[in-house]
Formats: C-alpha cells, structure tokens, sequence
C-alpha cells in the first residue's frame, strides 16, 4: 500500500537537455582555453628564436669587431664584403653568403678558406658594410660600419626580424 509519505517524496535529477546544455558550454569554454594556450606557446616558441638570433647577431659583430678593431689595410669589396689584415697580418675576409656571415682566411698559397660565424638557427637577412677614412694619409682613423638584419630560422618568424649596428674605429691612426 502506498502512504501519503510516499507520495510526497520525489526523485531530483537533472534532465538531459540540462546535462547537453552543461556539456555544451563546457566544451565551449574549453576550446577557448586551449585555443589560447596554444596562441601563447606559438608566441613564446617566436620570442625565444628571436632572442636566440638576437644573441648571434650581437656575438656575430663582437667577434668581428675584436679583430677588426686591431686590423689594418681596410678594404671594402663590396656592399656585403670587407677585406683587412688582422693583427698577425694575416689577411682576413668578411662576407654574407647563403644567409650566413662568412670569416675568410688566405693562407701563404693565396687559397682562402671560408667559415659560419652564424648559428644555423639564424638566417641573416641584410649585411651592410660601409667603410670611411681608409685612405693612407686623408687625416682619420679607419672606420667600419657594419649593419645587420637577422631572423631566427622559424615558421612563426616570418616577417619579423632583429637590426644591429655598430661602428668600430681601428687602433692603428692615420699618418
């Protein structure tokens, strides 16, 4: 027999429409999460390349500003190629070939032997080399100044790029 108490008592529970409609929403505001996740890891994967190829510019020029700071007998091959003799009068050769800045050394059979200086995570895109006072006797120091464009060799890099420049006068003054 059923009581009056029975009767009273009711089952609660969600429907399922309320269950599809939770479910729903959830999904939702999940794929925006992920969606925004991914957005950033591609962002921060973009940032770290650049610096990276930040660093190797900045390294790139400091090398070559080292040596050619106590160089002599400057000589501008063209836009993207300086020739000097390093300080153990050795003649050296900086280039962009391929993407890459080159260091070139001519050994005592005239044979000039070419190495990467840059990362091969770095593409360089512009290399500018300009030269003032390498004139003997025209009353300055010689002056090189070097201009460069690198990007980090990524999908998510394109178009972005890093600009350094510098300017290096050499040690040896002008007679």
């Amino acid at each position: 027999m059923i009581t009056n108490k029975m009767k009273l008592k009711t089952f609660r529970a969600f429907t399922v429409i309320e269950l599809l409609v939770a479910m729903g929403l959830f999904i939702i505001l999940m794929g925006i999460a992920a969606g925004s996740f991914i957005r950033a890891m591609r962002t921060q994967r973009a940032i770290v390349a650049l610096m990276a190829a930040n660093d190797n510019a900045s390294l790139t020029l400091e090398q070559m500003a080292r040596e050619i700071r106590t160089g002599s007998n400057f000589i501008k091959l063209s836009e993207t190629e300086l020739r000097f003799d390093n300080a153990y009068t050795v003649p050296v050769v900086y280039r962009l070939e391929g993407g890459a800045v080159e260091r070139g050394t001519t050994d005592i059979n005239f044979i000039t032997t070419y190495k990467k200086i840059t990362a091969d995570n770095v593409k360089v895109n512009n290399f500018v080399i300009k030269l003032f006072g390498q004139n003997p006797g025209d009353g300055y120091p010689p002056r090189i100044t070097i201009s460069i464009s690198a990007t980090g060799i990524n999908s998510f890099l394109e178009g972005v790029s890093t600009n350094i420049q510098t300017t290096i006068s050499a040690r040896i003054l002008d007679s």
